[in-house]
């Protein structure tokens, strides 16, 4: 496999963490979050776990929030005391948040709670959601009650709709094997496999994709003979990083598609994408074409064209008039540049 670009002599660091751990420490941290965190770290995962123990009421430190924005995936460990920690609550609300804006993966692990209860806000994560209400209603400073009523909120939307997506739950079960299915599961969704095969291309690729440009778009070529993983490292570096431009589009195996559609069939797909539309209507190509780099002057785009066996199907699938700004195309081909 070979590259064909111009790449930045100093390497931008990736980002800082593969998982961020949220938990309770007074019920977790010496026994089953030790275990994980060792599990974790034994397959070369990249954890940050955090040492320090902090009282209700206390803001989340900024290297918290670092940590998490940081980290590809977050895993929560639900314990019957972790809602009576704000600092557990606020770092909740915000892998939340993280997961509704970029690719964070998030998996729970209810550790001998029932998921009902968190979701209800019954029994202890009720009770302690009625001591923060409390707290917070006696709260004299007006904008601190104010600020304090909006987080009960939140919380109490994000304990809900942690409780509603498929997590892990440890009751009745040996905790050997709960950590066994987590790592491996982490493992898989976070696509590390792949990364320690070829490390050296995704560090490459990623500083490449990071590297802001105020000029004008780059190429990226990936070409080489069939069958040695171009598509899936481009499909996983559009995955890692489209969040960070505002419009993006991973067009498959675009050689076998021409032989079987026309090209006007993946124009639509290029144009619903970047437009964020689930349907085009558009039966001309060289009008589709106009719309497509009419799009394409105004957006900062993560383009991924797999599988070019002509690149004078480019010049019908995106045009010839450039792209905004920062732009990055991705280009595979089992031709060379």
């Amino acid at each position: 496999m070979a590259i064909a670009t111009e790449l930045p002599e100093e390497q931008e660091a990736a980002g800082t963490y593969d998982v961020f751990l949220s938990f309770r420490g007074k019920d977790t941290r010496l026994g089953f979050m030790d275990h994980l965190y060792q599990a974790l770290v034994n397959e070369n995962i990249s954890t940050f776990l955090d040492e320090e123990e902090v009282e209700t009421g206390e803001e989340l430190k900024p290297e918290l929030a670092r940590a998490i924005k940081s980290s590809r995936a977050s895993i929560i460990v639900l314990s019957k005391n972790y809602a009576s920690s704000t600092w557990c609550l606020d770092e909740l609300v915000m892998i939340l948040e993280q997961r509704r804006v970029s690719d964070h993966i998030v998996l729970s692990i209810f550790y001998n709670v029932a998921p009902t209860h968190i979701r209800k806000q019954e029994s202890i994560f009720g009770e302690a959601l009625f001591e923060h209400k409390q707290r917070i209603e006696s709260e004299k400073d007006a904008k601190k009650k104010t600020q304090g009523a909006h987080k009960l909120e939140m919380w109490t939307k994000g304990l809900t709709e942690i409780a509603d997506l498929k997590g892990k739950d440890t009751s009745g079960r040996r905790e050997t094997v709960v950590i066994e299915e987590v790592v491996k599961e982490i493992s898989t969704r976070l696509e590390l496999h792949l990364q320690r095969r070829i490390p050296h291309l995704i560090y490459i690729i990623s500083s490449w994709l990071k590297r802001g440009s105020s000029e004008a778009a780059e190429i990226l070529t990936i070409w080489g003979m069939p069958g040695i993983g171009k598509t899936t490292l481009a499909e996983y570096m559009f995955t890692l990083h489209h969040h960070e431009f505002e419009r993006s589009s991973f067009v498959e195996g675009i050689g076998r598609r021409c032989a079987q559609q026309t090209l006007l069939d993946l124009q639509k797909q290029l144009l619903g994408d970047i437009l964020k539309k689930r349907k085009i209507e558009e039966n001309n190509s060289d009008l589709c074409t106009s719309r497509v780099e009419k799009a394409f002057s105004r957006k900062k785009t993560l383009l991924v064209l797999d599988d070019v066996d002509n690149f004078e199907q480019l010049d019908v699938l995106i045009g010839t008039k450039g792209f905004h700004h920062g732009s990055k195309i991705i280009v595979t081909t089992k031709d060379g540049p």
